[in-house]
């Protein structure tokens, strides 16, 4: 009786929407960070053995909830972690050190509930925690630096740890020493069986999914779709999975049959292996004889994970459309499908106690759950795990910050709580094409397409179908205000947000955002659309073809210049000074200029003559001295630079800890807080007189 009380609670009694404590927006932050905003796009996600946390990683470290209360924390290492690689004698032995947050890839819990594996594929470590009191217990360090683990299991014991690797190695750890106890090579011909074109199998690159038992598991290619099944200790190749029906090609324009694994699970009861390929089946498999048993239909587009009930009577199937299907194993049949996402799912568990509770991941942000059962959704478990900010904007009392994602879905924070606030009821879409805030984040448009994601081999394949129309809103009332008959891929508000500008590859137009109408048409040729108010709302800048940038009066439409650079490029970013002298332009292949606006000539400066910057943000400070920069450069995709305007020199860096590119800055009104989001599904506030002050005696210093 007290089971069926605690299984109810489970499934009925969870709260509708969970927020995160304040303190969590501080951990682990950069110096001159405020505060974090969002807990970062959903990787994986594994409930504890007792049913009672959830356990989610994200792109910017683990997150742990209560399942029964809702509240969750954050673990993120309180001091930068030294990882010593020497103790494997790579060719050039070296330390290094990974930052605070990290973009973590697999999870696992202890069987007796007490420790949190947390693999991070961008630091190439393993980390552990105690869930009781959230400490950091050890770090085990990867093979080398480009490593990372392609899954993670306790023995059932929880006296080892094991770690396949990217690379095809097999590493046992001892939890408690952090040492390690058996590395088998990635080159093991000797126990490896020999495929039929004469070669020796492997499971490096390869999607992994581990038995119950943790003696045993899967690999699947991604390329040719071979199935594979290995002992952990041993490093043994067990079988080969041989298919039964034929694999199928995506469309009469792409002949290629698709076979690659995108995902694997294996059920709790060890009969049966499911797989997810690039043909959007789901194909189930008998691990005893090796051989297929049934191929599942239902998935138009890509698949990204499969997870069993812990009766392994169902299966569940996610992945690139916002629906969910359970599948009946042993009828091989579809049992239920699952709605209420709004965007791609990708991560699936099931609680391994009660009545199949199923939690799912979705791009849309938020952890939900459902009875699989009944397919019924419960609740919503969790927000605020939203990847891809893709603009920011402050209201005009700097109190609350907007933001708009990857798909065109708003967010609203509350700045000094941290809290995501309600958002307005703004209609979203596939892709994001285009999208603008105004000034003071009344108002949004934005331009959206819809799309199909399809795998193939390594690759993900969409295609996209732009709407017809940009769409205006209002942001505090969620009414939509005007569809404006244009495409765009560059949108930007007047300064005194009453012009819309949009921008295409071949014109620029200019709406009136009060009434809807067209103010004036822009004809000019680009080769991508990018536009750009001058501060006091008088001139737009926008690109045009070698190396052409054009200057236009706002009230009139008439063209005033044309910047015609010396490098035959197209201009992909521009950013004018806050006093309206200068223009700085980011052009294609990664140069920038600076225009002086009185005399349409470039100035000659020290940042013009360097290569190879790879800009993707400009922006002044707020005082014109300083320019900002981010750039693609994978040597450094998470800074955010400085240039000195005054000296005409760089200063140090701003190293965010974004654990993926900086995709926006913004400064707030009174110019003392800069926002920076990022495709990690985080927004940083820094105080800019601390970054300042610090850069600053830092340059001195050198």
């Amino acid at each position: 009786m007290k089971r069926l009380f605690f299984l109810l609670i489970l499934l009925y009694a969870v709260p509708p929407l969970t927020s995160f404590a304040q303190d969590n927006t501080k951990i682990g932050l950069p110096g001159g960070a405020i505060a974090r905003l969002g807990k970062g796009g959903i990787v994986a996600m594994r409930f504890s053995p007792d049913g009672t946390r959830l356990a989610i990683g994200t792109e910017i470290g683990a997150w742990v909830y209560d399942v029964n209360t809702g509240a969750g924390t954050i673990l993120l290492p309180t001091e930068l972690r030294h990882a010593n690689n020497r103790a494997f004698g790579p060719s050039r032995p070296a330390e290094w050190q990974p930052a605070r947050v990290a973009f973590v890839n697999h999870l696992a819990f202890s069987p007796d509930n007490h420790i949190l594996a947390v693999s991070e594929s961008s630091n190439w470590i393993v980390q552990l925690w105690n869930i009781e009191t959230h400490g950091e217990l050890s770090m085990l360090p990867l093979t080398t630096r480009r490593d990372s683990a392609s899954a993670i299991t306790f023995s059932q014991d929880g006296k080892t740890l094991i770690t396949p690797n990217y690379f095809g190695d097999i590493i046992h750890w001892d939890p408690v020493s952090g040492s390690q106890r058996i590395h088998l090579d990635s080159y093991r011909p000797d126990l490896t069986l020999l495929e039929e074109d004469g070669k020796y199998g492997r499971h490096s690159v390869d999607e992994l999914a581990f038995a119950q038992d943790s003696m045993t598991f899967v690999s699947g290619d991604p390329k040719d779709g071979k199935i594979r099944l290995w002992d952990a200790a041993t490093g043994r190749q067990l079988a080969i999975f041989k298919a039964k029906s034929p694999f199928a090609k995506l469309s009469q324009t792409e002949p290629e049959i698709q076979k690659g694994v995108n995902a694997l699970a294996f059920s709790p009861d060890g009969k049966t292996v499911a797989s997810a390929h690039d043909d959007n089946t789901v194909r189930l498999w008998d691990p005893i004889t090796s051989t297929e048993t049934a191929t599942l239909k239902g998935h138009k587009e890509r698949i990204n994970t499969l997870a069993f009930s812990p009766d392994s009577t169902l299966l569940a199937s996610g992945g690139a459309e916002d629906s969910i299907i359970l599948w009946n194993v042993r009828e091989r049949r579809k049992h239920a499908t699952l709605t209420g996402h709004r965007d791609e799912i990708g991560v699936l568990t099931f609680s391994p106690v009660g009545r199949r509770l199923l939690a799912s991941g979705s791009v849309d942000g938020t952890v939900r759950f459902w009875n699989a059962n009944t397919g019924n959704e419960l609740s919503t478990f969790a927000t605020g795990h939203t990847a891809w900010i893709g603009g920011v904007a402050f209201s005009a009392d700097d109190t609350t910050l907007a933001s708009v994602t990857g798909n065109g879905t708003v967010q609203i924070w509350d700045i000094k709580t941290g809290h995501e606030l309600a958002a307005p009821p703004i209609a979203r879409h596939d892709k994001s094409e285009a999208a603008a805030f105004s000034s003071d984040a009344t108002l949004f448009a934005s331009h959206g397409a819809d799309s199909t994601v399809r795998s193939r081999g390594t690759n993900t394949r969409t295609s996209w179908r732009p709407h017809g129309e940009i769409r205006l809103w209002n942001l505090r009332t969620g009414v939509e205000l005007a569809t404006l008959s244009q495409k765009a891929q560059a949108l930007t508000f007047s300064p005194d947000n009453i012009i819309l500008a949009a921008s295409d590859p071949e014109k620029t137009l200019l709406w009136d955002v009060r009434t809807g109408l067209e103010i004036s048409q822009l004809d000019v040729e680009q080769f991508s659309g990018v536009v750009a108010f001058s501060p006091d709302g008088t001139m737009l800048a926008t690109g045009g073809m070698r190396g052409e940038t054009h200057l236009w009066r706002v009230n009139t439409g008439a063209k005033l210049a044309t910047l015609t650079a010396t490098v035959n490029e197209f201009p992909k970013v521009l950013a004018f000074s806050p006093d309206n002298s200068i223009l700085a332009v980011g052009y294609m292949n990664n140069h920038i200029r600076l225009w002086d606006l009185k005399t349409k000539q470039e100035r000659n400066t020290r940042l013009a003559a360097q290569e190879k910057i790879w800009v993707e943000i400009l922006k002044f400070s707020p005082d014109g001295k300083i320019l900002l920069m981010t750039t693609h450069d994978f040597k450094m995709p998470r800074e955010i630079q400085l240039w000195d305007m005054e000296t005409d020199q760089a200063l140090p860096s701003i190293r965010t800890g974004h654990t993926v590119r900086i995709q926006t800055l913004k400064f707030s009104h009174h110019g003392k807080t800069l926002a920076s989001g990022a495709a990690d599904g985080t927004i940083l506030l820094w105080d800019w007189a601390k970054i300042i002050a610090k850069q600053t005696s830092d340059n001195k210093g050198n």
